[in-house]
Order: structure tokens, then sequence, then C-alpha cells
């Protein structure tokens, strides 16, 4: 009977035993069969990624392979909470568990390399696009600086070059000085009641000698010589503003009419396009003449002169052209007013006629800013050229 009895309780322990061995194959052979399904879908992924290359795939697909294992490890942590500790079963499942968070920690650090590594192709990408850019719109703006050069050589209108560049120039007379000016202003001028009125840029020593050895135009005026087509016109002039330290002054011409030549002033937004090697005209009346005109480049951007900076030219010019204009040749607009000349020697001083120093016009632009005269400066932008007529012989 006993042995009867041992023997069904043997069945039985056996019996259990083997239902949970059972049950621990099956918990296995669904673990694996995870596993199994986790490396298809990682398979599946690398092949996707191989054939069609994108990277937002690779990136989307691991998301999805992290969020499946850590569903995964709840339900191992699960399986482990219920387990018997210390059993086959709770050691099997605790290194599956283990084995689990190694991989979800493995592709978590693949996804934050994957966007780094995205973050860096996108910035590399979009630096690159914006150099590609900038070197664009510089060799666009080179090559309009070419086109308007070469137009303004190839087409030379002589009497455009009179009207916007001779034309607006003036001659300033004392008993013993002489020099010249530029009109930058005719016409009605709202800030004194509507009154026709012209200006005229020149330099500050020219005005000042002026009334030093005449004594009369302090009061009376300067005389002030008005080129026009077919005749001079003589009026009188007065300095209504002055600044000695850049060597510039602003003179009223005295007369109601209103002039038809005015020198176009460059912006203010656009002095810095000035550049050396730049082609540039200098008109003035050298040695009391009539205007004349020179032609030449900007050599220097840099020359410091008691405390003030002033461009240099090689236009070759004399005593008389302080005061005149340097204009751009290609676009006749007026960047400077000529200021001084370089000597060689002591007593009998020899002129160097190709290094003249001009007062920049941006200097000039600050200057009447703080007189609040800047308003009697006409400027404008000067348009690309039209090319059909260059392009026509060349089809």
């Amino acid at each position: 009977m006993k042995r009867t009895l041992l023997e069904v309780f043997g069945g039985l322990a056996a019996l259990v035993l083997m239902v949970s061995l059972h049950q621990q194959i099956a918990r296995l052979e669904e673990q694996q069969k995870d596993v199994g399904a986790l490396e298809r879908k990682v398979d599946r992924a690398v092949e996707a990624v191989a054939s069609a290359g994108k990277e937002t795939d690779l990136v989307q697909m691991r998301q999805q392979l992290v969020d499946q294992m850590e569903a995964r490890m709840g339900r191992l942590e699960a399986q482990l909470a219920n387990a018997t500790a210390g059993s086959e079963q709770a050691t099997a499942i605790a290194a599956e568990l283990a084995r689990a968070k190694t991989d979800v920690q493995s592709f978590r650090s693949q996804l934050s390399t994957d966007f780094e590594r995205t973050k860096a192709l996108v910035d590399a990408y979009i630096h690159e696009v914006r150099t590609k850019e900038e070197v664009a719109e510089l060799r666009l703006s080179k090559a309009n600086d070419a086109i308007a050069t070469l137009a303004g050589q190839l087409y030379r209108d002589p009497n455009q070059l009179t009207r916007t560049m001779l034309l607006p120039t003036v001659q300033l007379n004392g008993d013993d000085t002489v020099g010249s000016g530029t009109i930058v202003f005719s016409g009605e001028n709202a800030k004194n009641g509507g009154k026709v009125e012209t200006y005229a840029l020149t330099s500050f020593h020219v005005v000042r000698n002026i009334l030093a050895d005449t004594p009369k135009a302090q009061h009376e005026g300067f005389d002030v010589t008005i080129y026009l087509p077919g005749e001079k016109l003589v009026v009188k002039g007065k300095m209504v503003a002055s600044q000695p330290k850049i060597d510039a002054a602003l003179v009223r011409v005295l007369t109601d009419r209103k002039l038809p030549f005015v020198a176009n002033v460059l912006p203010r937004n656009e002095t810095s396009a000035v550049k050396v090697w730049d082609p540039v005209c200098a008109v003035g009346c050298p040695l009391g003449n009539d205007p004349v005109p020179s032609h030449g480049e900007v050599s220097s951007l840099k020359n410091e002169l008691n405390g003030a900076n002033y461009w240099m030219v090689n236009a070759p010019t004399y005593f008389g052209n302080s005061g005149g204009g340097v204009y751009r040749a290609d676009t006749r607009q007026l960047i400077g007013v000529f200021s001084k000349i370089y000597t060689h020697g002591k007593g009998t001083p020899v002129v160097i006629p190709h290094m003249g120093l001009c007062t920049p016009i941006e200097a000039v632009y600050e200057w009447l800013a703080t007189e609040k005269l800047d308003h009697l400066v006409q400027s404008s932008s000067v348009p690309q050229p039209d090319l059909s007529q260059i392009a026509a012989p060349l089809k």
C-alpha cells in the first residue's frame, strides 16, 4: 500500500515537474520566437536601407524595434516576478531580460549616433548651400561690374560724359586763389520754403584761401563760374557749412535759376563698393582753366592725414583741381572731393600729378548728416546697361 502511495505521489511529482518544464519550454520557445521575429525585422531593416538608401527609414525601424524590445522586457519582468526565486525558470528569464536590456541599450545608442550623424550631415549640407550661394552672389556682382565697365568703355557718349561730369563742375575764384567745386543740388529746397537753391561741394582750404586773400568776399561772396552749353554764368557764392578735419565745405551758389546739370552722387549704401583698381575720372579747373577731365584708377583707400582718411587716385591733377569731383568712370557717380596733391622737395617743390588725395564721399555724407544738410545731395543708383546692342554683333 505504502509502495503504491509512494508510486502515486512520485508519479504526481513527475507529472508536476513535467508540466512545469513544459511551461518553461513553451515560454522559452515563445521568447525564441520573439527573438527570431526581432532578428527578421532587423534583417528587413538592413535590406530596406541597402535597397532604398534612406537613413530616416532605418531610424524609424530601429525606433520600432526599441519599442517592441521594451514591451518584451515588460513581459519578461512580469514573468520574472511570478517565477520562483532561484529556480531554473527565474534564472533563464533573468538572463533573457539582461540580454534584452543590453539590446535596447545598444539600439538606443545607435539611434543617438544616427541622429548626431544625420544632424552633422544636414548642417554640412546647409553650410555648403550657403557657401555656394555666397560664391554665386560674389561672381554675379563681379560679372555685373565687369559688364558695366565694358559697356561704359564700348559706348562712351561724349555728350553724356560732358553733361554728367564736366558741366556740374564750377570754378571758385578769389584775388589770388582758384579752385573747383561740384554742383550736387539745384532745385526747390523743401526745408527753405520751397525756394530754388543751388549748392556745390568743394574743399575747405579753397574757400579759406579765397576769404583770406579777398577781404570783400567775406561780405559780398566770391565768384563762382557756372558752365552751361555755349555760355558761362558768373555768380556769387557763400560758404554755409564746413568741416576742416576732412577738408570739405558746402557753398550756396547765389542764383534763383534751376541749373540743369547736377552730379549724381554715389548712394551712401554703395560707398563700400569702391575698390582699389576702380577706374575714375577727376574733373577740375587746374591753373584756372575751364573744367578738364583726366582718367586713372583708385590707388589706395587708406591714407591718414591730420586724423582723417583720404583716398588716393592716380588720375593726373594739378593746382586748381582742389575741390573738384572724382567720379567712377563707368557709372559717372561722384565718389569724392579732390583735396590735396603730393609734392616733392622743399625749396622748389615738384608736383607729383598722379598722387592725389580726395575726401571720400562717405565722410562727406557723415558730415552733412551732422549738419542736417544731407538732403542737399542728389544721388541714385545706376541701372545695369542694356547689353542687347553689345551682344548683337557677336551673334
